[in-house]
């Protein structure tokens, strides 16, 4: 088995706050023009990956609530369970593509807030738990922890975003 992190709370949380830091970091950089003009290959702007990040958040709000994830992510429930993380995610983007981006940011920084709220009177014991435990309805093969679905949906999710938020703003800069 792979070493997914810690699972002590205090470190994870950390982590999760370690990430945030540099992905706002890096969102400092960006006018609100390069933030909704340049697309990467995928025809996503930098907004686009902000959505997707609160999205994805929002949906692990979800099952930390014991509601399923689509509800969330804001996708019908067929469109999660039947279709791939790549069509799911062009689902999100085109749900959210005319979002001004004052109310996307302001949605990245309220959905994040309310996830970190979530997660603080949770214990070591508590993200040990099985999916199951806060979302019964999952199938009883899968073997992933509370912890390991914040962790793939906060501070792997940001740092994987942040390489391609990184790679537009060098698209940005004058040769």
């Amino acid at each position: 088995m792979t070493d997914r992190g810690s699972s002590e709370k205090t470190e994870f949380l950390l982590e999760i706050e370690t990430a945030w830091t540099a992905l706002q970091a890096a969102l400092a950089g960006f006018s609100d023009s390069e933030m909704t003009g340049p697309q990467d290959q995928e025809g996503w702007t930098v907004k686009d990956h902000l959505t997707h990040i609160t999205a994805w958040e929002a949906s692990v709000i979800s099952f930390l609530q014991g509601r399923p994830r689509h509800e969330g992510l804001g996708v019908d429930e067929s469109v999660y369970s039947n279709s791939s993380f790549d069509d799911i995610n062009a689902v999100i983007q085109r749900q959210r593509m005319e979002l001004p981006l004052d109310q996307a940011t302001a949605q990245l920084q309220a959905t994040h807030r309310r996830l970190m709220d979530l997660l603080e009177p949770l214990t070591d014991a508590d993200l040990a738990l099985p999916l199951r435990a806060f979302l019964p309805s999952s199938p009883a093969d899968d073997r992933r922890r509370a912890i390991d679905i914040v962790r793939d949906n906060t501070s792997a999710h940001f740092s994987e975003h942040l390489a391609w938020i990184e790679a537009l703003g060098q698209k940005n800069e004058p040769d």
